[in-house]
């Protein structure tokens, strides 16, 4: 029996992780693609030897696409079933998630691998429902190559989310050494006086108060608001530009 180790898995290893333990279950994760192709095993297939299938050079993108095409339809199956497709879909593709992984991995080595990971894993998966809608007008033969295609797309926007946002707290630091006069009071009392001088709404100086001065982490406050980590990073670094904006021209003075 597998150990519980995903917990310290990166998110590409974790998928590999559940996909074995959708195969060496009691009841095993199976599909059968026989009817799709007179040159397919006719029995069904686990998870894994389905995966095997898929990346054998002798299977047509015709007969590939179709297979994907029946694997993204079952995501949407009700019931305990269709919760355990949308894993097995993310582990059909991770050879070319993991390409995508390794590529980033050397060019931005400075990027947290998880993060990485995570980004391709909600970009591959956000393709593959919005292509599930329309599979009765796509070619089902780049399928594969099309959410892989979605998967790096992420991966590259996150990159570049994390360069921006590096440069701009570089920038916001930089700002911050100038000589300016600190405003009377504690950092909580300031930022109550930017948010009745209308500097900051009152979202903006709370999510400066937690982050900054109560120490929480800005990935929860991005889960509690539905948003990317990059997205709520950017927020706090607009709103601290303001606010240092303010200090510097005296706005909060007393």
């Amino acid at each position: 029996m597998r150990e519980n180790t995903t917990a310290a898995m990166e998110p590409l290893q974790a998928v590999e992780e559940e996909l074995h333990r959708l195969v060496e279950r009691s009841c095993p994760l199976t599909l059968v693609v026989g009817d799709l192709d007179p040159a397919l095993p006719q029995h069904p297939l686990d998870m894994v030897a389905l995966r095997a299938l898929l990346l054998h050079p002798s299977i047509g993108y015709q007969t590939r696409g179709a297979i994907w095409a029946r694997l993204l339809k079952l995501t949407a199956a009700p019931g305990w079933r269709g919760e355990d497709w949308p894993t097995a879909v993310c582990a059909m593709a991770l050879p070319g998630l993991r390409r995508i992984a390794g590529r980033l991995r050397k060019e931005a080595p400075e990027l947290v691998q998880g993060e990485v990971q995570q980004a391709i894993l909600a970009g591959f998966w956000a393709a593959a429902v919005e292509l599930r809608g329309r599979l009765d007008c796509v070619d089902v033969g780049r399928i594969a190559a099309s959410l892989c295609w979605s998967a790096d797309r992420a991966a590259r926007a996150y990159r570049l989310g994390e360069q921006r946002h590096a440069e701009a707290r570089a920038e916001l630091d930089e700002q911050s050494e100038q000589q300016v006069e600190v405003p009377a009071g504690s950092p909580d009392a300031v930022l109550e006086r930017a948010v009745a001088r209308g500097v900051l709404g009152r979202e903006q100086a709370e999510l400066i108060a937690r982050t900054r001065l109560e120490g929480m982490p800005a990935r929860v406050l991005a889960e509690r608001a539905g948003i990317s980590v990059e997205a709520m990073g950017m927020r706090r670094h607009r709103a601290e530009l303001r606010l240092a904006k303010a200090v510097r021209a005296g706005l909060l003075s007393d």
